[in-house]
């Protein structure tokens, strides 16, 4: 009867420990793989490094200005008589840009540099003298930058003295730009506006 008792504690022991093997060593069942999804491509940056040359030009007021009224128009072809080479002088030649900067080349190797900023299709740069953005050009559905350039000769005449201004502007809004109160009355003003295009310099 022992024996017998002792036989079937062996074999309970027996199925326990096989029944404990079992459970160990069976996998638990995998989760389902999700197939992650592709990240988004970031979107390209402007390009911020462009070079633009001068294209072409469109002389756009040629006039005699008087009591801040335009009096009479002139003919380009007196366009060298009133203002000699100026216009091809203040023009600029290429137009580079870099970063949040604008490096202008004119003939003669003379430079100049702007902080600027883009509002739109409209560039900006920074005055100094005023601590303010001025609009300077605007590129067109080409590609191109567009910028009137002014050039003008203002004669005030009084009796005892006859003064002469001259002077070139970057995209001026009128002619109110260059005329203080005090002399708009009597001033006569040769005002030039020229529309140059530039396009950009193919790499």
């Amino acid at each position: 009867m022992r024996a017998t008792t002792i036989k079937l504690c062996i074999l309970l022991l027996l199925f326990v420990g096989f029944t404990n093997l079992q459970s160990c060593t069976k996998k638990a069942p995998e989760e389902p793989k999700v197939k992650p999804e592709p990240e988004p491509e970031p979107e390209p940056e402007p390009e911020k490094n462009l070079s633009y040359s001068y294209s072409s030009e469109t002389i756009q007021e040629f006039n005699l200005y008087h009591k801040d009224q335009s009096k009479s128009s002139f003919e380009h072809t007196e366009l060298s008589k009133f203002f000699k080479n100026r216009p091809k002088y203040f023009r600029p030649q290429t137009m580079k840009f870099k970063d949040d900067s604008l490096f202008i080349s004119k003939l003669g190797d003379y430079q100049e540099a702007y902080k600027i900023k883009w509002e739109n299709e409209k560039l900006l740069i920074y005055q100094d003298e005023d601590k303010s953005w001025k609009h300077f050009a605007d590129k067109n559905d080409k590609d191109q930058l567009s910028l009137n350039i002014v050039l003008y000769n203002s004669e005030l005449k009084s009796t005892n003295s006859n003064a002469v201004r001259t002077g070139q502007l970057y995209n001026p809004i009128s002619i109110h730009d260059i005329l203080s109160d005090q002399s708009s009355a009597e001033m006569k003003t040769i005002w030039l506006k020229i529309n140059t295009i530039y396009s950009p310099e193919k790499n």
